[in-house]
C-alpha cells in the first residue's frame, strides 16, 4: 500500500511539473506574441503587413499575428464595451476621425515617449501636425503614413479642374466617382473639405448640387476607384499617391492628381496601444519598428502612402510627386463630424 501511495505521489508530482512547465511556456509565448488589429488590405499578400511581420520577427525574435478588422469603428466599438476581452494589443490604420471618436471612449496607453519621428523631418512636405502635437491625442497615437486627398484623372483628358466649384462644370455631369462620407474615410475628408472652405449655407447648397451632378457615391474607396479604372467614371476622389501606384506597378504615367486653389485636405494614419494590451512591452517594440527607416520604407512601398520620414522618399518614385498646397491638418470634434454627416444624410434622403 505504501509503495502504491509513493508511486501515485510520484505520478502526480510529474504531472504537476509538466502542467507548470506548460503554463510557463504558454505564458512566455503569450508575452512574445503581439496581436495587431489591421485592415484586410494592410495584412493582404500585397500589403505591408506580411513584410513588416517577417522583418520584425527576424530582428527581434518576437512573434506577430494580425487580426483583420473590416472597419476600425466597429472594432473599437466592441473594445469600448469590453476592453479586458479585447484580443489585440495594437490598432493600426486609425485616421483623424477615428481618434476623434474613440480617444475617450476607448482606453489607450500613453505612447508619446515612443514617437521618434521629428516634425522637422517631414515639415518640408508641407505637412504640419502642430494641432495634433498640442492636443491630448499626441499622447495616445503615433502617425506612420499620410497622403493628401484630391481628385485623380487621366492625363490625356481635357477636364480643367482647379477648384471645388469646377467640379460642377456641365461637362463633368455623371463623370466623377465619389465615396460616401458615411462609410468611407476619403468621402468624409471631402465632406469636411467642403465644410471648411465655404460658409455653411454655401457648403450645403454646393453639396446638394453635387449630389445631383456626381456619377456615384460608393460605399468604399476601392469601389469608387474600380469605377474609375474601368472607365465608368472619368475622375475619382482619391489620394495624391494613386498615380505613383500606376507608375510603379503598371508602368503607366497617364494618371494625374489635381491641384486645388483651396488647398487639399490631409489624411494621416495612426497607431495606438490599447490600455488592455496583454503584451505591452513587445507591442511597444513593434510601434518603434514601424517608425524605423525599414518600417517606413515597407509601408511606403506596399501601402502607397507617404512616409512620415520624408528622407525615405529620396531616390524613389515618391520623390517625383509634386508639392501640393495643403490645408492645415485638423482633428475635428465628434460633434462637428456628426453634424455634417446628418446634413449629408438629409441631402441624400431628400434629393438622392
Amino acid at each position: 500500500m505504501r509503495q502504491f501511495i509513493l508511486y501515485m505521489t510520484g505520478i502526480f508530482s510529474i504531472l504537476f511539473l509538466l502542467y507548470v512547465y506548460r503554463e510557463d511556456s504558454q505564458q512566455l509565448n503569450d508575452q512574445s506574441s503581439i496581436k495587431i488589429y489591421a485592415s484586410g488590405s494592410f495584412i493582404s499578400s500585397w500589403g505591408p503587413g506580411p513584410e513588416l511581420k517577417t522583418l520584425f520577427e527576424k530582428q527581434t525574435g518576437l512573434k506577430v499575428s494580425f487580426i483583420e478588422m473590416s472597419d476600425p469603428g466597429i472594432t473599437l466599438q466592441k473594445v469600448s464595451f469590453s476592453a479586458e476581452d479585447a484580443t489585440g494589443d495594437i490598432v493600426l490604420g486609425l485616421d483623424q476621425f477615428d481618434i476623434a471618436r474613440f480617444t475617450e471612449k476607448v482606453r489607450w496607453k500613453d505612447i508619446s515617449h515612443l514617437n521618434t519621428i521629428s516634425q522637422s523631418i517631414f515639415i518640408s512636405s508641407g505637412l504640419n501636425l502642430n494641432e495634433l502635437k498640442n492636443s491630448d491625442q499626441f499622447m495616445k497615437f503615433i502617425p506612420y503614413d499620410w497622403s493628401a486627398i484630391s481628385f485623380v484623372k487621366r492625363s490625356d483628358s481635357n477636364y480643367q479642374i482647379n477648384s471645388l466649384p469646377d467640379l460642377l462644370q456641365p461637362n463633368l455631369k455623371s463623370k466623377i466617382a465619389f465615396e460616401d462620407p458615411r462609410t468611407s474615410s476619403p468621402g468624409l475628408q471631402f465632406l469636411l473639405w467642403v465644410a471648411s472652405t465655404q460658409n455653411e449655407d454655401q457648403a450645403i447648397q454646393f453639396l446638394k448640387d453635387l449630389n445631383a451632378h456626381a456619377h456615384s457615391f460608393s460605399p468604399s474607396w476601392s469601389t469608387a476607384y474600380g469605377l474609375f479604372k474601368n472607365k465608368n467614371a472619368d475622375v475619382v476622389l482619391s489620394y495624391i499617391t494613386s498615380p505613383i501606384y500606376h507608375l510603379v506597378e503598371e508602368n503607366d504615367s497617364n494618371y494625374q492628381a489635381l491641384e486645388f486653389s483651396e488647398g487639399l485636405p490631409v489624411q494621416v494614419e495612426f497607431m495606438g496601444l490599447l490600455a488592455s494590451c496583454k503584451n505591452c512591452e513587445a507591442a511597444q517594440k513593434f510601434i518603434s519598428f514601424v517608425q524605423s527607416k525599414d518600417g517606413q520604407r515597407i509601408i511606403m512601398n506596399k501601402n502607397y502612402m507617404l512616409p512620415m520620414d520624408k528622407q525615405i522618399t529620396e531616390g524613389t518614385a515618391f520623390d517625383t510627386l509634386r508639392v501640393f498646397k495643403l490645408l492645415d491638418f485638423k482633428v475635428y470634434s465628434k460633434e462637428e463630424i456628426n453634424k455634417w454627416l446628418r446634413i449629408w444624410s438629409d441631402i441624400r434622403k431628400n434629393d438622392g
